[in-house]
Parts: structure tokens; sequence; C-alpha cells
């Protein structure tokens, strides 16, 4: 087998980094739900919840045969079976082999390893920069994921099944913990937007901070299948047209609505409530332009059928003031400015690492199916 060493940058040319002390770590007892429930949907998406691994393992047979080692980092070994678990993150094992095309599926497993290469990276970080986990903290975030289950019993069978002890479940939690306060002390603690930000940002940007016009529509719909013949299309909107003239005379376009109009909103007499100028399709925008509130347009052809809409009411754009939006604005800011960095720390703990592919996951794959 041909080895591969991708090498981008050694701190220490020649000599192999000293690997962070072992850490065992079991994860196919849900441990992407477990990362999630510790980490939380943001930074989640910085430290993907892939599962994590036993430093320098022996090699163990596995369900698809004996353990391989796939990759190296900085001389922690990832096995056939870490990658294979990973990918079972992704994909469900009971269906991934019949659903997912080869090149996709070596797409995922490409995937999954860089993931797992990544988690350790950050681990050995956590490990170099001497972060603790207060044992207290572990047993909360334990708590937690018994939580997201039904019930304790749930959980149990659950980690029964997996082949997880309690202590390497502790373990994985623990390693997912030293993870997540690596990423707040490197990343997160430099990437969050403070008011000042938000407000420059607010000032830089006023056009999107305006809430549009809004339109209050009722509509009178009189369907028609669009495979029905002429004949039918015809009858429809003659009907139209004679509700129209009802509506010209005085009638009640509530009333009609609830009456004799075929859409789901007859239940509220017609009424679609307020929506932004261009959510309609093309043929109500069109209808609506130059109506005053109170009146009702002509009849309208769509594929759907035909329609009278009624202009209720008419809302003006409105600008929106800072403090309206300075919450969504100091998330949605951090939360991109939070992602570029935390692709950039991956970048330099791989430029400053030795990660050695022994196989590629392709390979891997096809070996063990």
């Amino acid at each position: 087998m041909t080895k591969v060493v991708w090498q981008e940058h050694d701190a220490t040319p020649g000599e192999e980094r000293a690997a962070p002390p072992p850490v065992a770590v079991y994860s196919r007892i849900r441990i992407a739900i477990v990362l999630q429930l510790l980490i939380g949907a943001t930074v989640a998406a910085q430290l993907a919840p892939v599962p994590s691994h036993e430093a320098r393992r022996s090699p163990t047979p596995t369900a698809s045969g004996p353990r391989r080692v796939v990759a190296r980092v900085n001389g922690v070994e990832i096995g056939s079976d870490d990658l294979d678990a990973a990918l079972n993150t992704v994909i469900p094992q009971t269906s991934y082999h019949q659903n997912v095309k080869p090149d996709k599926l070596d797409e995922l497993r490409t995937k999954a390893l860089d993931g797992l290469i990544d988690e350790e990276l950050r681990y050995q970080e956590a490990s170099r920069l001497k972060i603790q986990v207060p044992p207290i903290e572990v047993e909360q975030a334990l708590d937690r994921a018994r939580k997201s289950y039904s019930d304790s019993a749930a959980f149990e069978r659950a980690r029964r099944e997996s082949g997880a002890t309690m202590p390497q479940l502790r373990a994985s939690i623990l390693r997912a913990l030293m993870i997540r306060k690596a990423y707040e002390q490197v990343v997160e603690s430099k990437c969050r937007v403070n008011e000042a930000d938000a407000s420059g940002y607010y000032r830089d940007n006023p056009a999107r901070f305006v809430l549009p016009e809004q339109v209050h529509v009722s509509v009178i719909t009189i369907g028609v299948d669009s495979s029905a013949a002429a004949p039918a299309w015809k009858r429809a909107r003659e009907r139209a047209e004679d509700l129209a003239r009802q509506i010209a005379g005085g009638a009640s376009f509530e009333t009609l609505a609830r009456e004799h109009s075929s859409d789901e909103s007859r239940l509220k007499s017609g009424d679609l409530g307020f929506v932004h100028r261009g959510q309609l399709n093309d043929e109500f925008e069109r209808a609506l332009n130059g109506l005053r509130p109170g009146q009702v347009t002509p009849v309208i052809q769509t594929i759907y059928g035909f329609h009278l809409l009624k202009l209720v009411d008419v809302r003006p754009s409105v600008q929106k003031t800072f403090v309206e939006v300075k919450t969504t604005i100091m998330r949605d800011l951090s939360e991109v400015r939070c992602t570029q960095a935390g692709a950039d720390w991956s970048k330099r703990l791989r430029a400053a690492a030795r990660i050695e592919i022994l196989q590629t996951p392709a390979a891997a794959g096809r070996i063990a199916g």
C-alpha cells in the first residue's frame, strides 16, 4: 500500500510531536447528539460533531474485519472503525450502502476523515493549552445527554447497545468539553460582535433594515383542475365574473368568499392577512398595483382557476430602529465572524501538524465492504 504523508509544516523538522495524553472515547452512543447538547448549534458548526477515538489504541477487530489505521495525526492513530463510526453519524448504517451512490459515499468518507482529523487536532490543542474541565461539568453534561432520551431506561439501553461503559462515556464528554473550551478561548472570545460593532454595521447598511411595504389582502378563488377541458374553465370564469358583478352591486366580499370560494382561506372569509409586496404570485401583484384600500380587482386567471382580490389595507415601508435589530445583528455577525475564525483556526492547526493519510477513505470503504 502506498503511504501518503501530508506535511504542510512541522514545527520541529525531523521530530515527531508528542501526542497528548490518551483519552478513551466511544462514539457509538449518539456522540453527535451529545456534542450538540454540549456545544450548541453555532459552535457545533465549527466543531463538527464527529465521533472521537481512543488515542494509540491497539488494533481490534470490527464488524467489517480487522481494524486498520487509515491516518495518523501527530502520531495519533485514526482507525477504519473510527471512520465507519464517523460516517454512520451522517448516514444511517442500515441505509447508506443501498441508497448512496459510490462516488457520493467516497466523498462523504473523505469529509468524515477530515472531520476526525480536525477533531483530533482540536483535542491536541486543548491538551497543549492545558484546558481544565471540572468533574461537575462532565456530570452536568452527562445529565443533559440522559435527558435527551425519553427516560433513563432508554439512555441505558442505548449505552449498552453501543458497548460503551460509563467511564468511557464520561471520557468522551470530557474530550468534547475540552474542545469546546479551547474553541471558546482561541476563537469565540475574539469573534463575538459587541454593540459598537453592531451599531456601525447598522449605520453602514440601512437598506438591510427596512421593513417592506405590506398589503392586507382577501381573496375569492373559483378553482379549476389544470387538466380540465375548456367548458369547465368557461363555467368557472362565468361564476367569477358573476361574483364580481355582485360585489360591484354592493354585496359583501367576505360573505361571498365564505359561500363560494374553493380556497381554504374561505374559512377566514378569504382573509390572507398582511403580506410583503412581492410575496404574491405575479398575476396577483400586477392586479393589485394601483388599487386603493377597499377596492377589488377584476377577475384574475392563474393556473389554479379564477380569482378576485380585495385590497383591505396598506402598511408603508418602515425603517427599523437599531434597538429593534441590535440583538439580531450581533447574533448574525458573530456567527459569520466565528465561522471564518473557526475555519482559520483549523487551517493553523493543520499547518503546524504532521498528518499521514495511510489509506484513502474510498479504499478503506471498499475493503470494509
